[in-house]
């Protein structure tokens, strides 16, 4: 049982991990070096324009899947993301489909004034 409940923390710290990860629309005032450029791309049954439908809550899987690909970098944030959507309609059914990306960056320590 101690091997079962060791391998859920693990699994716990590092989604914990993963969501440290910054995401930006712009820049950042910090120092540091660009690793990449991600993209991710997800579709899924919803209607933005629903007034019971938080988009903040609709688009935590986007910035998940931005945080998860920089996380593996072992870099502190995606920067410069940009985002574009579309709804697509098919069989009475709204979905909506979203990309994403960003500049994945690491930062480093600065020596400012030594």
């Amino acid at each position: 049982m101690g091997i079962f409940n060791d391998k859920y923390d693990e699994n716990k710290e590092d989604l914990q991990r993963v969501k440290e990860v910054i995401i930006s629309t712009g820049n950042i005032n910090r120092s540091y070096v660009v690793r990449d450029v991600v993209f991710v791309a997800e579709k899924f049954e919803t209607d933005l324009f629903d007034p019971q439908v938080d988009p903040n809550e609709s688009l935590a899987g986007i910035k998940l899947e931005l945080q998860k690909k920089a996380h593996a970098y072992g870099a502190g944030a995606v920067i410069n993301c940009h985002f574009d959507h579309d709804h697509v309609v098919h069989e009475g059914k709204t979905y909506l489909e979203i990309f994403a990306y960003g500049t994945v960056v690491q930062f480093i320590q600065s020596t400012i004034g030594g």
